[in-house]
């Protein structure tokens, strides 16, 4: 039987619903006429992503026929989704890296990216590519001194040594406007280095037709704080500024494009990460085509993408293999082309050869076992996936002419434009951390206060650059954690947080649960009375422990009653704090006249709270 008869068989008995029939069940179930206002959910951009999308949600859009291979490239560039698995080598010294980037080869790798500051002759060069067959592994090089040194080096390696030119593939990372962003300067000037790009560009047309020489550093972007709409947009900006310079000097857009990559972060939200990937395809073979609509062929925007550093954390380190695990299947059902794995210690551990080989098995156990590699688009057709995708690429076009219109990317990052935007969408991440709307696990929502990481961390901090600012969303709770795991060495505790139970079972729990992990983010002490049958005991036990902090933990309508009963407590242990669990909004001013400090609930903010608790406690 034909494939559509047989669909047509097996759906023929389900009578189809339709959406008044839907709309109609889910205000029944949610009890409202709005049922969309509980379901429907925002980004951070503004974007409203529906809760139910159906089939009828497709009718509108017009790439659904486009095959994976063809333009305008949403489904991928390839009618296949192999993807490169990539090693970026932080160690700078020659020998080193080669020894690594060797066993990494060994185990999978088809990729290499090496750290090339301490390359400046051709031996050290020599030195660090000796025993990789580069007809079969792609390398990559980043911070050089010179990547026109590298690239003379290069070309006399891969003569001296027979390669086939036309087999050597890789990259260089080379940005002068990314290290313009961060840094707040450029190498020389935009011109200047234009000038230079267009010799890199001529000489490796001479000799590497398989060579990317610009790459566009969008992960600074994700890691300067970026929603996804501003990271799709500014990539995009960025890249045509290149290309009008370019085209400026002379070069031509059939000799660039192949030489072009973008270097774009993963980051935690899963099928909006996938609808990034895909979306950008889409952007960049638009606006390639807006150029000269006979170079759709060679529009396929070549993707490099890497863990995002903004969601990792240094505690509870173990959680950052799960983030990277969800990550690199986001990344490969969106269809990248080269990726390369985080390890999970990152964010404070130096390169490690054993959390580097976990980074890179998780790739090949994603490749080899779960056979992601396998299926091309699996996303395609997807009523939710599709809609994000062509919200994604709607709005980041309109914020990409916008900005284009305004004068295009160099002028708005010179005039500070690009990171007081990325600072205002950072400071709106920020916010949602610190007030726990947004969960960091391990980190600012359950969080094991008998961690203690300031003995693993070999990473000096690094002071803010002049430029965008790149950082990761956990570390003003990580600074608590740290100030409190020094002051627990010189004092041999952390602060102690005594909370009193009392009263109604079910509500004095809850609350316990909710102050153990509120005081947990800043790895105080914590003990739990469970059931405080008195005030007087409950002061015994706090002046028995020497407690810096009492919380009652009840029914709102129970602490009046007993903090009356607690009066004595400060008088009896001078500069400890008492709170109360929840916001008793009826009692507040009198609870605060018989000596409450605090009062911890839903909308308090968690961070800032603490930070003053430690300035008070820990100074």
């Amino acid at each position: 039987m034909p494939h559509n008869q047989l669909n047509e068989a097996l759906f023929s008995e389900f009578v189809p619903v339709s959406n008044q029939a839907w709309n109609e069940q889910l205000k029944a179930d949610l009890k409202t006429d709005q049922p969309e206002a509980k379901l429907n959910w925002k980004t951070q951009e503004g974007l409203v992503l529906k809760a139910i999308y159906r089939a009828d949600d497709l009718d509108q859009l017009q790439y659904l026929e486009s095959m994976p291979g063809q333009f305008p490239f949403l489904r991928g560039n390839k009618v296949h989704n192999h993807w490169q698995i990539n090693r970026i080598i932080e160690t700078a010294e020659p020998s080193k890296a080669n020894e690594m980037a060797l066993r990494a080869i060994q185990r999978g790798a088809q990729s290499v990216e090496f750290n090339c500051s301490q390359v400046k002759k051709f031996n050290e060069l020599e030195t660090l590519l000796h025993g990789i067959d580069l007809e079969q592994v792609s390398v990559r090089f980043d911070k050089p001194m010179s990547y026109k040194i590298i690239l003379v080096h290069l070309i006399k390696y891969v003569e001296e040594k027979g390669f086939d030119k036309s087999k050597i593939s890789g990259s260089f990372n080379w940005d002068a406007m990314a290290y313009r962003l961060i840094s707040g300067k450029y190498y020389q000037t935009l011109d200047d280095n234009i000038d230079e790009l267009k010799g890199l560009l001529e000489q490796v047309d001479l000799h590497f037709s398989n060579f990317k020489v610009l790459t566009i550093n969008a992960q600074h972007f994700h890691n300067g704080g970026a929603t996804t709409l501003q990271e799709l947009a500014f990539t995009l900006s960025a890249a045509v500024e290149y290309v009008q310079r370019l085209l400026q000097k002379g070069f031509s857009l059939p000799n660039l494009l192949p030489r072009m990559m973008f270097r774009m972060a993963i980051g935690p939200a899963y099928f909006v990460e996938i609808a990034k990937f895909r979306a950008f395809r889409f952007l960049w073979a638009q606006v390639v085509s807006s150029y000269n609509a006979e170079l759709k062929a060679q529009s396929k925007a070549c993707i490099f993408a890497l863990n995002g550093l903004y969601n990792k954390t240094i505690y509870d380190p173990y959680v950052n293999m799960l983030r990277t695990t969800t990550e690199t299947m986001s990344a490969t059902i969106g269809g990248v082309d080269i990726l390369s794995n985080l390890a999970f210690d990152a964010p404070y551990k130096f390169e490690n050869e054993f959390s580097s080989r976990i980074a890179q098995n998780q790739q090949i156990l994603i490749k080899e076992e779960a056979h992601f590699d396998k299926v091309v688009d699996p996303a395609a057709g997807s009523y939710y996936i599709e809609n994000i995708t062509d919200s994604y690429i709607q709005h980041a076009w309109n914020s990409f002419v916008e900005l284009e219109e305004a004068g295009g990317f160099a002028k708005a990052m010179e005039s500070d434009f690009i990171k007081n935007e990325l600072a205002k969408s950072a400071q709106s991440k920020q916010f949602e951390a610190a007030t726990r709307r947004t969960n960091i696990l391990g980190t600012n929502q359950f969080s094991n206060q008998n961690e203690f990481m300031l003995p693993e961390i070999e990473k000096p901090a690094k002071s803010p650059a002049p430029g965008v600012h790149l950082h990761r969303l956990s570390e003003g709770y990580e600074q608590l954690r740290l100030e409190t795991e020094v002051f627990s060495q010189k004092h041999g505790s952390a602060p102690k947080v005594l909370m009193l139970s009392f009263g109604s079972l079910s509500m004095r729990k809850a609350r316990a649960a909710f102050i153990s992990n509120f005081f947990a983010c800043a790895g105080y002490t914590i003990f739990e009375m469970e059931d405080c049958s008195s005030p007087e005991i409950g002061m015994k036990q706090a002046l028995e422990m020497k407690a810096q902090i009492v919380v009652l933990c009840s029914a709102d309508e129970e602490y009046l009653a007993f903090a009356q009963q607690m009066a004595e407590f400060k008088k009896l242990l001078p500069g400890s704090l008492l709170m109360i669990a929840g916001n008793p909004a009826e009692n507040i001013d009198e609870l605060k006249s018989l000596g409450v400090d605090d009062f911890i609930h839903l909308k308090t903010n968690v961070l800032e709270s603490l930070k003053a608790l430690n300035k008070k406690l820990l100074s």
